[in-house]
């Protein structure tokens, strides 16, 4: 039941980031060149954000999303901004996130604690330029975070 419930979640929010992803473009109404964003990944050039990081873009409450080997979880993260820098807990409290924005991306590390252990890595998130949403990357370490195929995204509560 739990599983049947997370899956319905889960596809709730995918197909509400694709709705959120088709709503933000909107056509030239002039012959004045538009600039269309680019999808990013880690390792290359990121989009520019319109909200700057004096504006604590990463305060708030965000369902988060996170694949790992092939199976999606989902929890509740809440961030503080202070300055460049953020911090925040996920998974009901017992797991946090720390880490430093540049531009419109955080990068930091994470520590989650569960029935088996503690675990720590690594994450770069890139906000939206609406700053309602993020994607990115996480991995267990910093080294394996170029390469990395787990990714991490949120949308803002």
């Amino acid at each position: 039941m739990k599983k049947t419930t997370t899956i319905f979640i889960l596809a709730g929010l995918v197909c509400a980031l694709m709705i959120c992803a088709g709503c933000t473009s909107t056509p030239a109404t002039n012959n004045t060149t538009t600039k269309t964003p680019t999808a990013t990944t880690v390792g290359t050039a990121t989009a520019t954000s319109t909200v700057p990081a004096s504006t604590m873009a990463w305060t708030g409450a965000w369902n988060s999303t996170w694949s790992e080997e092939g199976e999606n979880f989902s929890a509740l993260m809440n961030l503080k901004q202070t300055g460049s820098s953020v911090t925040g807990t996920f998974e009901d409290n017992t797991s946090t996130i720390s880490g430093n924005v540049t531009g419109n991306t955080l990068t930091g590390t994470w520590t989650e604690l569960n029935g088996t252990g503690k675990f720590t890595g690594s994450y770069r998130f890139t906000l939206s330029p609406d700053a309602n949403s993020f994607t990115g990357r996480w991995a267990f370490t910093p080294e394996g975070l170029a390469n990395s195929t787990e990714t991490w995204s949120g949308v803002r509560v």
